[in-house]
């Protein structure tokens, strides 16, 4: 049930990220989308880091206090280091090429990395069938976004596909940092990074006028929108126990919640016939890979611990607050897992 409730959270967030793209484009053409963006993505950092730490408790404030080791380090910046320029590539790659190319490709980002998790899962009957969903998908997606209407050039293509492979990283990395117990704290860092590298700089050298209240009005509400986008990501690679493959199956259907979105508030065009056709057949495509990870989840909470030491380590020193954590008996880690029990759910690591 957690990974249902995971995948609801993955979508809402989505949601809210194209209500507050749809809320911020009345500040164009007057303002630019560089000045627009890095603005968002101040206040972002800003209201981010102001939920995270007024709440915070004793076993918040212990967490904190943990250093990373080389191992985390590592895929810190593997995700910091794109993100960081995500929103930069973006918008070039929209300069160059039209919004139905750029979703197009981007959710080929995401249903090439489901397929590769579905089809590379150990000891399953049939598993080469599953590269059917992606074929369904994508061609849903093309039938929804009409990609390469408004013609591509080479550079555009370049920059699209970039902007694809950032997303598909970030998916990656997050799913290991959940693991690791610190996606949240990295997804701090990385708001923080672009608020500072990107979004301080473009505001000092700017001609523009930007300090009105309707623009700083419409910026605030898109940022807190962000924010909460944020914390629904996070809280769903916990709810999921990081499969990022799951995750990538929820950001298919991207293109369909902007496509709604779009239709409900008025800044977009509601689709034709081939539209809706195409909308049908990426939700039915994501729905099956869904049910098929389900699957695969429920696979591996059924295997057996042989020779685990379970042991209860001290709150102030344990990755998961001090739940119970399984101590293999071999070097070999495989994904977390969640062990119903009468004392409430048990983490603990299989080998």
């Amino acid at each position: 049930m957690s990974r249902l409730w995971g995948a609801l959270m993955e979508a809402l967030s989505l949601i809210c990220v194209s209500v507050g793209a749809a809320y911020a484009t009345r500040l164009y053409p007057e303002h630019s989308t560089v000045v627009v963006g890095a603005l968002i993505t101040t206040l972002g950092a800003f209201f981010f880091s102001l939920a995270t730490h007024l709440p915070r408790g004793r076993v918040r404030r212990q967490r904190a206090k943990v250093r990373w080791n080389r191992r985390q380090w590592k895929w810190v910046l593997v995700l910091l280091i794109p993100s960081i320029f995500q929103g930069q590539v973006h918008q070039a790659a929209l300069e160059r090429v039209d919004v139905g190319t750029l979703m197009t490709v981007m959710t080929l980002g995401a249903l090439s990395l489901a397929t590769w998790r579905l089809v590379s899962a150990p000891r399953r009957s049939g598993r080469w069938l599953h590269a059917l969903w992606f074929v369904i998908g994508l061609a849903g997606v093309a039938m929804l976004t009409r990609p390469f209407t408004g013609g591509a050039g080479t550079l555009g293509l370049v920059l699209t596909g970039v902007a694809a492979v950032i997303g598909v990283n970030g998916t990656i990395a997050s799913g290991k940092l959940t693991e690791m117990g610190t996606l949240h704290r990295v997804v701090e860092l990385n708001c923080w990074a672009g608020a500072c590298l990107v979004g301080v700089p473009v505001l000092v050298l700017t001609d523009e006028h930007w300090v009105t209240w309707y623009v700083l009005s419409t910026v605030v509400v898109t940022s807190l929108l962000n924010m909460i986008a944020n914390k629904l990501h996070v809280r769903a690679f916990d709810l999921v126990r990081s499969d990022d493959g799951l995750i990538s199956t929820v950001k298919c259907v991207n293109p369909v919640l902007a496509c709604l979105v779009g239709v409900v508030v008025g800044t977009g065009g509601a689709p034709g016939l081939a539209g809706w056709i195409g909308a049908v057949l990426v939700v039915g495509a994501s729905l099956a890979a869904f049910r098929a990870f389900h699957r695969l989840g429920l696979h591996a909470v059924a295997q057996t611990l042989k020779g685990a030491v379970w042991k209860e380590p001290p709150a102030e020193a344990a990755p998961n607050g001090g739940g119970w954590g399984g101590i293999p008996p071999t070097s070999i880690w495989l994904r977390s897992v969640w062990k119903p029990d009468d004392h409430g759910p048990w983490k603990y690591k299989f080998a």
